[in-house]
């Protein structure tokens, strides 16, 4: 990591500090240790390490290229000793969970130190595996070379970070895929990974955990609420009461399958965005009708939805974590993205490549949910299925005894 992208990371946690405050605290950190060991000082950082000074005495050595004798003058070099607590981390072994989608496949790296959980890496990449689901309901070839390409490239950061104990699970892709079988005994062939195919209720189960532990990172804490997950093959939908599953529902309603469905070709005109909302809100009649404090949000559309109405020009999860949607804001959205065409979609600020065909379906849906639920307003929570499926590995080996498990 570079002093910048230090810095960078430092003002996605600590927002109300201004950038060139960071820069001047970050030279001055250094320069204080610096300063401290010049005088001979012992530096301790708690539970990270000690840096000292070393003199090294002068030598002489016989260069091997003209055998010539040269003496090098003694000089003092810095050395760190690795504290206890960051030498238990670093050799805690991690775990991992994949969150294999009908858009996304993502991938996260955790660790569990005394009983706490740390989420260290999350990467993900859109490989629309659901292409031809709305319509042959089998996925296609092209779709079946880039999903194995990316279990691959996933199946190469397991090995890096000497992980053996991981958790991927397959959602709406896999439960309708006629074909979807014959990917799964595939990649257990070609990469060793084993796809763990479960349901809606597993699939909003595993979601809530991630949820609740997003809203504990927020401070907040809400009573009744309702989880969506807005994904490619379907959406998810749970009412959570009193720390309970009321109900889970999953509609078959997803931002790539509605793109299919309606063969969509931009822009969109009036009529078509009309007849998207009235197939959408048909949809969602199924869902019943309860009075949430709050809709929360997730996935890869909740996070697109954030990152347009932010326009982030890269994905920041520490900024798009606790973002709160407007219902006006999102219905401004979807006219100015109406009107242009996928070149110019491309190029929104906040666009997350390979979405840009798939970002108005999306968007239509939660706005239809908003209406259902008669809501002004959707809290975005970066925490989810992905964080859920970890959770739910670590639960597994017992590494938290007293979590809490949502049967």
């Amino acid at each position: 990591m570079t002093k910048k992208e230090l810095i960078e990371k430092l003002s996605y946690k600590f927002s109300e500090i201004e950038k060139e405050d960071l820069d001047y605290i970050v030279d001055l950190f250094f320069e204080i240790i610096k300063k401290e060991l010049k005088k001979g000082n012992r530096i301790e950082l708690r539970d990270f390490g000690v840096f000292t000074l070393k003199k090294t005495k002068g030598i002489i050595f016989k260069n091997p290229k003209n055998k010539q004798n040269y003496y090098v003058k003694e000089k003092y070099r810095v050395l760190f000793k690795v504290g206890k607590e960051f030498k238990k981390r670093l050799n805690t072994p991690a775990l991992a969970s994949l969150d294999l989608g009908t858009q996304t496949f993502r991938f996260c790296v955790g660790k569990v130190v005394d009983g706490d959980v740390y989420f260290l890496i999350k990467k993900r990449e859109n490989v629309r595996l659901g292409e031809g689901l709305g319509n042959k309901k089998i996925i296609s070839s092209e779709a079946f070379k880039r999903g194995l390409e990316a279990l691959k490239k996933i199946k190469e950061e397991l090995f890096k970070y000497g992980i053996e104990k991981y958790k991927a699970i397959g959602t709406e892709v896999f439960r309708k895929a006629k074909n979807a079988e014959e990917f799964i005994e595939k990649a257990k062939k070609e990469t060793g990974i084993e796809i763990e195919v479960i349901s809606p209720e597993k699939e909003a189960k595993l979601a809530l955990k991630g949820i609740i532990w997003g809203l504990k990172e927020l401070g907040i804490n809400i009573e009744n609420f309702i989880i969506i997950d807005v994904g490619g093959g379907s959406s998810e939908f749970a009412y959570i009461k009193n720390g309970k599953i009321e109900w889970c529902k999953s509609i078959d309603l997803g931002a790539v399958v509605l793109k299919e469905i309606f063969d969509l070709r931009y822009p969109l005109n009036s009529k078509v965005i009309k007849s998207l909302k009235d197939y959408v809100k048909e949809k969602i009649s199924l869902l019943p009708v309860d009075n949430p404090q709050q809709l929360i949000i997730t996935g890869g559309t909740a996070s697109l939805l954030g990152g347009l109405d932010l326009k982030l020009s890269k994905y920041i999860p520490e900024k798009l974590h606790g973002h709160r949607i407007t219902k006006d804001r999102l219905e401004k959205l979807i006219k100015k993205l109406s009107n242009f065409d996928l070149e110019r979609l491309q190029r929104v600020k906040g666009m997350e490549e390979g979405r840009e065909d798939i970002v108005l379906p999306g968007f239509l849906i939660y706005s239809g949910i908003l209406e259902h639920f008669n809501k002004d307003s959707m809290l975005l929570n970066e925490y989810g299925i992905l964080e859920g499926t970890l959770l739910s590995l670590i639960e597994d080996y017992n590494y938290l005894p007293n979590y809490k498990n949502f049967k």
